[in-house]
């Protein structure tokens, strides 16, 4: 059966970190879903690339909704952007197959040799001040995720003096979310022998959503190894600084579960008692939370309007969309419907959905 989004083009630039991860994993013949680090690879790019871009999910279920007979199941998760997609059979083989497509098509596109010949200088004579300043000044003034892979990479090891690690700091922050996609990879799987201080630092500083959920994680897949410890006590005082509205509430949670153990419960219960954190103003929640928390509302009523045109009452859903666009003019779902409320494209066919499952 023709996979109905075939040669999608999810347009990732050619120096995207999963892009330089899966030629790795060719050269190790290792890409195959059967593999567990090309599967995680895959889910965690369809996450950064599908999940968490609104304008993806509306071209995606713009392409769909042109399609004669639509896959109505797939267009509902689509729609929904709480819903995950890494386990939907059709976006996994549509991914894939551009990745590789994507992989081939920039084997033909030189890297920028100054980024290059920046990164070898840094990475291999760090103890040089002179030509890892020079070296950072050049990666800095080049904004690209591989600049940024490589500054990020720098200050998670102990290899640079105290003021040179704040300054490759500084530029990692100057560039993000460049990082992002590279340091949200590494940080999952928790292999890592010390605890990457300076990338959870940069989560807080630049107000990244998950930021508490990421420190809560990493303490409690390392607070029963003793080596441990000393560094999970100096990351948690980053919750101090943490703008999340559910700070508390969030530690809260992990400190009152069944299942939490109890090395875990000394570490949270010592930093609640020390430390004051954030509460929720009664301004409203801070950015980006309070942007989240519109997004999130808004799906929930274009999904309604979704629904009503999806079984033929149009002029109902035209009414319920323009009452969103009053609230959000610019949101995608609703700028997409609007031009089938408009036209006469017919609502995609019912279909008994199937049972979830990977390819």
């Amino acid at each position: 059966m023709k996979n109905p989004l075939e040669n999608f083009d999810y347009r990732i630039p050619c120096d995207d970190f999963f892009l330089y991860e899966l030629g790795r994993l060719v050269e190790e013949d290792r890409a195959s879903l059967d593999d567990e680090e090309f599967r995680r690879l895959i889910d965690a790019g369809i996450h950064e690339h599908v999940e968490r871009r609104l304008e993806m999910r509306t071209e995606i279920a713009a392409h769909l909704r042109k399609l004669r007979s639509a896959p109505v199941r797939v267009l509902r998760f689509v729609e929904d952007i709480e819903a995950p997609l890494h386990d939907v059979p059709t976006i996994i083989q549509s991914y894939v197959a551009y990745l590789i497509r994507r992989l081939e098509q920039c084997v033909d596109e030189k890297p920028d040799e100054k980024v290059e010949a920046a990164a070898d200088l840094l990475l291999e004579s760090p103890e040089d001040r002179s030509a890892a300043e020079a070296a950072m000044e050049t990666l800095g003034s080049i904004r690209s995720a591989a600049s940024a892979r490589v500054l990020a990479y720098v200050i998670s090891e102990p290899v640079l003096e105290e003021d040179l690690e704040m300054k490759a700091y500084t530029l990692v922050r100057a560039m993000w979310p460049l990082a992002r996609p590279y340091i949200f990879y590494s940080l999952k799987p928790h292999a890592h022998e010390d605890i990457p201080f300076r990338w959870f630092q940069l989560l807080i500083e630049c107000g990244e959503a998950s930021a508490v959920d990421r420190i809560l994680e990493e303490v409690l897949a390392h607070a029963n190894h003793p080596d441990y410890r000393e560094d999970l006590l100096v990351l948690m005082e980053l919750l101090g600084q943490a703008r999340d509205p559910e700070t508390e509430g969030k530690i809260l949670q992990v400190l009152n579960s069944d299942e939490t153990p109890h090395t875990v419960r000394e570490i949270l219960d010592g930093f609640l008692k020390r430390s004051k954190t954030p509460k929720h103003k009664e301004t409203g929640s801070p950015e980006p939370w309070a942007s989240l928390e519109r997004l999130y509302a808004a799906n929930k009523k274009y999904l309604e309007a979704a629904k009503l045109f999806d079984t033929g009452q149009k002029a109902v859903a035209n009414r319920k969309l323009d009452e969103l666009l009053r609230e959000q003019p610019d949101y995608p779902f609703v700028l997409m419907l609007k031009q089938y409320c408009r036209g006469g494209l017919r609502p995609p066919p019912t279909s008994k959905p199937r049972d979830r499952g990977r390819s």
